[in-house]
C-alpha cells in the first residue's frame, strides 16, 4: 500500500465512521515498518495526525486537538508491534496487547477534501468532520436553554455544572424537534461577570438539523473558560465542590432530619435535595426583571411559605391580637414571626447576631417578594439581574446554612449525618 492508498483510507474510515473515529495502525496494513514510514511521511506533510490514547481513554475518538507534530514523531518512532494475545473470559476471548494508536485526516487534508455543502444544515457535525477535536466546546448565550426548561415537552435538568437535555416519550414533538443534548455545562469570562452555556462538538453534532442551527444563532465567540469542575470531569477527576443550590436543597433536607430528631417534627413543610427540586431553582437563563422576580418568588416559597406552622404551636401561640380601630382583633402570626419567637424561646445564643442576621434575610426576601405582587410594571433587560441574583442565592444560603448549624448544637441533631463537602462549605458560587 503506497502513501496516497493510506492516506484515502484515513480519510474514508473517519469521514464513514458514525462518530468520526479513527483508524488503528494496524488495520492499515499487515507490513508494521512500512506503515510506520507512510505515516511518518504524512506526518511530515501534515495531512495526518495520530493519537495514542495516553491524553484520553479512547484512542479511536480525537478527544483533544492533537499533540505538536515533533511529539507524534517521536512516538511513532517508538511504537512496537505487539503480536495480540487472545485471554479467556468466561465465554469470551477478548485480544490483549494490541497497539493503542490511532490516525485520523488533518484538519489541512480535510479542508481541502470535505465537501461543506454535505452538512450545509449541521454546523457542529461539520466542525467534526473538518477536523476539530471533539471534546472542544463551543460557548452560546444563556436564553438558548429558555426554550427547553419552558417547555414542559422536554427532560431539562440541570445542577449549574452539569445539564442534559432529552424530549420526553410520547410527547407530540415533530420529528426535528424530537433531539437530546446529553451533557452540558457552562463557561465564564475572565472576572466571572458573565455566564454561557458550554456544550462539547460531539454532543452538538447530535442535536437534529434544526436544533444545530438554533444553538449556532446563540453562539458566542469571546474567550471563556470552562467551569472547573466539569473540566475536571472530563478529565476523569472527581468533582471538587457542589452547586449552591444543590448545597441550598440538601441544607433544607438536613435541617428537616435534625428537626424530626429533636422534637418529632418536621421544620419545612416540603423536603427537597440535590435531586429533587424545583426546574426553575438555578442560576437565570436571561437577565429581566421578570425571571429574576419569578425566582425571587420561588426562593420565598422554599423558605418562609415553607415553615411548617405545626412545628411552633407547642412552644407559642400562632395568634397574635392587634388593635383595629379601638377592638382587638385575632390575626394568624407570620411564620417568620413564628421562627423568630420559637428561637427566642427554646435556644440560647451566646452571640445573637448570627441568628438575627439569618431573619433578617428571611425577612428581606419575603419583603422583595411582596413588590412585584402589587405592581404591574413592563419587563425589563438589564445584565445586572445576574449578579443580582448570584448575591441573593448566597445570602440565603448563608442564612439556611446558619439555621442548620443551630439545630446541630441539639445532641439528638448528631444522629444525622451531614456530608462532608456541605460541613466543610465546598460549594461553587458560579
Amino acid at each position: 500500500m503506497d502513501k496516497k492508498k493510506v492516506l484515502a483510507a484515513i480519510t474514508e474510515h473517519y469521514l464513514g465512521s458514525r462518530d468520526f473515529n479513527g483508524i488503528s495502525v494496524t488495520d492499515l496494513g499487515k507490513d508494521f515498518g512500512k506503515i510506520k514510514l507512510i505515516l511518518k511521511a504524512l506526518l511530515e506533510e501534515e495531512q495526518i495526525v495520530l493519537n495514542f490514547g495516553d491524553r484520553h481513554p479512547n484512542p479511536h475518538i480525537l478527544a483533544f486537538d492533537p499533540e505538536p507534530k515533533e511529539d507524534q514523531i517521536k512516538k511513532l518512532n517508538n511504537l512496537k508491534f505487539k503480536k495480540p494475545v487472545f485471554k479467556e473470559y468466561g465465554p469470551l476471548k477478548m485480544q490483549t496487547n494490541s497497539i493503542s494508536c490511532c490516525v485520523y485526516p488533518s484538519k489541512k487534508h480535510l479542508k481541502a477534501f470535505v465537501k461543506i455543502t454535505k452538512y450545509q444544515d449541521q454546523p457542529f457535525t461539520l466542525l467534526l468532520a473538518l477536523g476539530e477535536a471533539q471534546l472542544s466546546y463551543k460557548a452560546f448565550n444563556l436564553r438558548v436553554l429558555e426554550f427547553y426548561r419552558n417547555d414542559p415537552r422536554y427532560f431539562y435538568e440541570t445542577d449549574d455544572i452539569h445539564g442534559s437535555i432529552s424530549a420526553k416519550s410520547e410527547n407530540g414533538l415533530s420529528e426535528s424537534d424530537d433531539t437530546f443534548l446529553e451533557t452540558f455545562s457552562f463557561a465564564y469570562d475572565e472576572k466571572i461577570r458573565n455566564r454561557y452555556v458550554a456544550a462539547y462538538l460531539v454532543y452538538l453534532s447530535r442535536l437534529s438539523p434544526e436544533h444545530q442551527q438554533r444553538w449556532n444563532l446563540e453562539i458566542f465567540e469571546g474567550e471563556t473558560f470552562l467551569h472547573p469542575d466539569y473540566a475536571r470531569a472530563t478529565a476523569g477527576h472527581w468533582p471538587e465542590k457542589e452547586s449552591i443550590f444543590n448545597a441550598f436543597c440538601e441544607e433544607l433536607r438536613i435541617i428537616n432530619e435534625m428537626t424530626l430528631k429533636i422534637t418529632s417534627k418536621a421544620l419545612f413543610r416540603k423536603a427537597y435535595d440535590r435531586y429533587n427540586k424545583p426546574r426553575k431553582f438555578s442560576f437565570l437563563v436571561r437577565p429581566t426583571q421578570e425571571e429574576y422576580e419569578e425566582f425571587l418568588h420561588l426562593l420565598d416559597k422554599m423558605m418562609s411559605d415553607n415553615l411548617n406552622k405545626d412545628f411552633f404551636k407547642d412552644k407559642i401561640g400562632l395568634i397574635t391580637h392587634i388593635n383595629k380601630g379601638g377592638k382587638l382583633v385575632e390575626q394568624n402570626k407570620g411564620t417568620i414571626k413564628l421562627m423568630e419567637e420559637w428561637l427566642n424561646i427554646s435556644v440560647k445564643f451566646p452571640d445573637p447576631k448570627p441568628k438575627d442576621d439569618m431573619l433578617e434575610v428571611f425577612k428581606e426576601i419575603r419583603k422583595e417578594r411582596g413588590k412585584p405582587a402589587h405592581h404591574i410594571r413592563e419587563d425589563i433587560w438589564d445584565d445586572a439581574y445576574f449578579s443580582k441574583q448570584r448575591d441573593l442565592i448566597k445570602r440565603a444560603y448563608s442564612a439556611i446554612r446558619t439555621l442548620r448549624l443551630i439545630f446541630s448544637n441539639h445532641p439528638a441533631s448528631k444522629q444525622v449525618e451531614v456530608p462532608e463537602w456541605l460541613f466543610k462549605g465546598e460549594i461553587w458560587t458560579f
